[in-house]
């Protein structure tokens, strides 16, 4: 359960970030791609035209297409990279203190439940006065 740390990070980042991290990490990825199609959707509309222009833009978008997948890839295997550390010093940390974690968790659930009861508040009292 513990040993393999590696297990699914690669497939399913959604389980090992925060949602809204993972959301924000799928939306760029995204992003990248369609602008990566794009790009080679413009190098095939070029086709076979001729001309120096025409060889320049292709020359550039091709070498431009090239360096942008060369860093996603990179990008990718930097982050799991991380991403595996990261989990890996957790999940030593908590073997090696396992009741400080429970602790540390139970605290920043007790402050996460008293900001949104405070918020609670807050907006409940601004309706009520909205009224006049």
């Amino acid at each position: 359960m513990y040993g393999n740390t590696n297990a699914g990070l690669a497939a399913d980042t959604s389980t090992t970030a925060a949602p809204g991290i993972a959301a924000r990490h799928q939306e760029t990825m995204d992003q990248l791609n369609r602008t990566v199609a794009q790009a080679e959707d413009l190098l095939r509309a070029l086709g076979n035209e001729s001309g120096e222009a025409i060889d320049a833009m292709r020359t550039r978008v091709s070498s431009t297409l090239r360096d942008a997948k060369e860093r996603l890839s990179s990008g990718a295997g930097q982050a799991r990279q991380f991403a595996n550390t990261t989990m890996s010093q957790a999940d030593a940390y908590v073997h090696a203190n396992p009741w400080r974690a429970v602790a540390i968790g139970a605290g920043v659930g007790v402050l996460l439940a008293m900001m949104m009861t405070s918020r609670r508040r807050h907006s409940a009292e601004g309706e009520g006065s909205a009224d006049y």
